[in-house]
């Protein structure tokens, strides 16, 4: 027998109607169990607290915030107890995270590092991005250019930035010259491997836009690793730009760098960065993307920008000359000056017997062990029957403990 929608509507109605009555009446009937109940219920939640409250002065090394728990008292009022509770781990960035931001409108952040402690500092300052970039050749390494670096040196370094930031930023390794540009895209994709498995990275960086790259960037992507493209300024080709030169500052160029831009978004990059371009192009070439760009020497129209740690903070600069430091780069600070000084105070303090001082000589020997030490020089002999055994107590038994890991040196 079919039922009309009018009676199906009206029976729903009704059933409602009918379950809120139902609710109403057992809502009566609980109220008053925990009337008769409330006591012994009062106590429970009162002996709950204090256990919170107890557990949660033990010593967590994660950084706490405040949780607070309600509880009742006998009157029926109720109040608030502060209790400490660890806290999530900072989210870790990811190539979604920078697509929500320029959808946001909100800038990335990006920082180029080598090492263990740079990276530290880097994570601590919670910058988005942290790319080790094969610009470690000449920051680093010393070289003229980037294109000396091999794969292994790379990915040495890219396994002590993953150890100085291991969880929160998004981190990128820069392929070196020589081992992605093949026909043989294949080759391409082992090396990228390599650079996930062994370094650590979260995501690969090629350089280029022509079609052959943007075919080696859609295969090593299909492969299972992101990739950052990089088109302007690309180091790795000086022996064709003819040195490190700006790009785009030509309408065919600035022309030629959106069709590279716009092949490497087609081929799956998730972002690219733009270097050295005039800040017009690199303001349209982002306009032009969906995929964000992070800019360097490229004004302040890309989705982010990235410096190099050493030239940002004036790692190597000098009270007589800037020569090292790019005219793109802004110094935050002048740390290069400060660690000048302070090598020149020391060579001065050793010179002239300040330093080490009794405040730097920390280790002591006991006073009858001083003694005995004094009697064998007056001597000229080894007496171990008198002192083998104290010896081994004073010195094989001590933990210096020179490098953090304990607090507390042993004296």
């Amino acid at each position: 027998m079919m039922i009309s929608s009018h009676f199906r509507r009206r029976f729903a109605i009704d059933t409602f109607r009918r379950s809120c009555t139902v609710c109403q009446t057992d809502r009566g009937r609980l109220d008053r169990s925990y009337s008769n109940q409330r006591p012994c219920l009062i106590e429970t939640i009162q002996r709950n607290n204090l256990s919170l409250r107890s557990r949660s002065s033990i010593h967590d090394k994660t950084h706490t915030t405040s949780l607070r728990y309600a509880s009742s008292n006998t009157n029926g009022n109720t109040s608030t107890k502060d209790t400490e509770k660890p806290i999530k781990k900072p989210k870790k960035i990811t190539t979604l995270s920078m697509a929500a931001k320029k959808r946001r409108g909100e800038k990335i952040t990006m920082v180029t590092a080598y090492d263990f402690p740079s990276a530290v500092h880097v994570d601590r300052a919670g910058v988005d991005v942290l790319l080790v970039g094969d610009s470690c050749a000449m920051v680093e390494l010393g070289f003229e250019t980037t294109q000396p670096i091999t794969l292994d040196q790379m990915i040495h370094h890219c396994q002590a930035v993953k150890r100085g930031a291991p969880n929160r930023p998004l981190l990128v390794g820069d392929m070196p010259f020589g081992s992605y540009e093949y026909k043989d895209v294949d080759i391409a994709l082992k090396n990228a491997y390599r650079m996930v498995k062994e370094g650590g990275m979260d995501a690969v960086k090629f350089e280029g836009g022509s079609e052959a790259r943007a075919n080696t960037v859609k295969h090593v992507v299909e492969g299972g690793v992101a990739v950052l493209g990089h088109v302007g300024l690309t180091p790795q080709a000086i022996s064709v730009l003819g040195g490190f030169r700006a790009q785009g500052r030509t309408a065919a160029n600035a022309r030629s760098l959106l069709d590279d831009a716009l092949r490497l978004q087609d081929a799956g990059a998730f972002a690219v960065v733009l270097e050295c371009v005039p800040a017009n192009v690199a303001t349209a070439i982002t306009e032009a993307l969906e995929v964000p760009t992070i800019g360097i020497g490229a004004g302040g129209g890309t989705s982010g920008q990235v410096l190099v740690f050493h030239d940002l903070l004036g790692m190597l600069s000098h009270p007589h000359h800037e020569e090292f430091v790019p005219r793109f780069c802004k110094q935050y600070a002048r740390v290069g000056m400060e660690i000048t000084n302070g090598l020149a105070q020391f060579k001065e303090e050793v010179e002239s017997g300040a330093f080490p001082g009794n405040d730097y000589s920390p280790y002591k020997m006991s006073k009858r062990e001083e003694e005995m030490f004094n009697e064998l020089l007056e001597n000229g002999s080894k007496d171990e029957g008198a002192s083998s055994s104290s010896l081994e107590d004073a010195d094989e038994s001590e933990q210096l403990n020179l490098y953090g890991n304990n607090k507390t040196d042993s004296r």
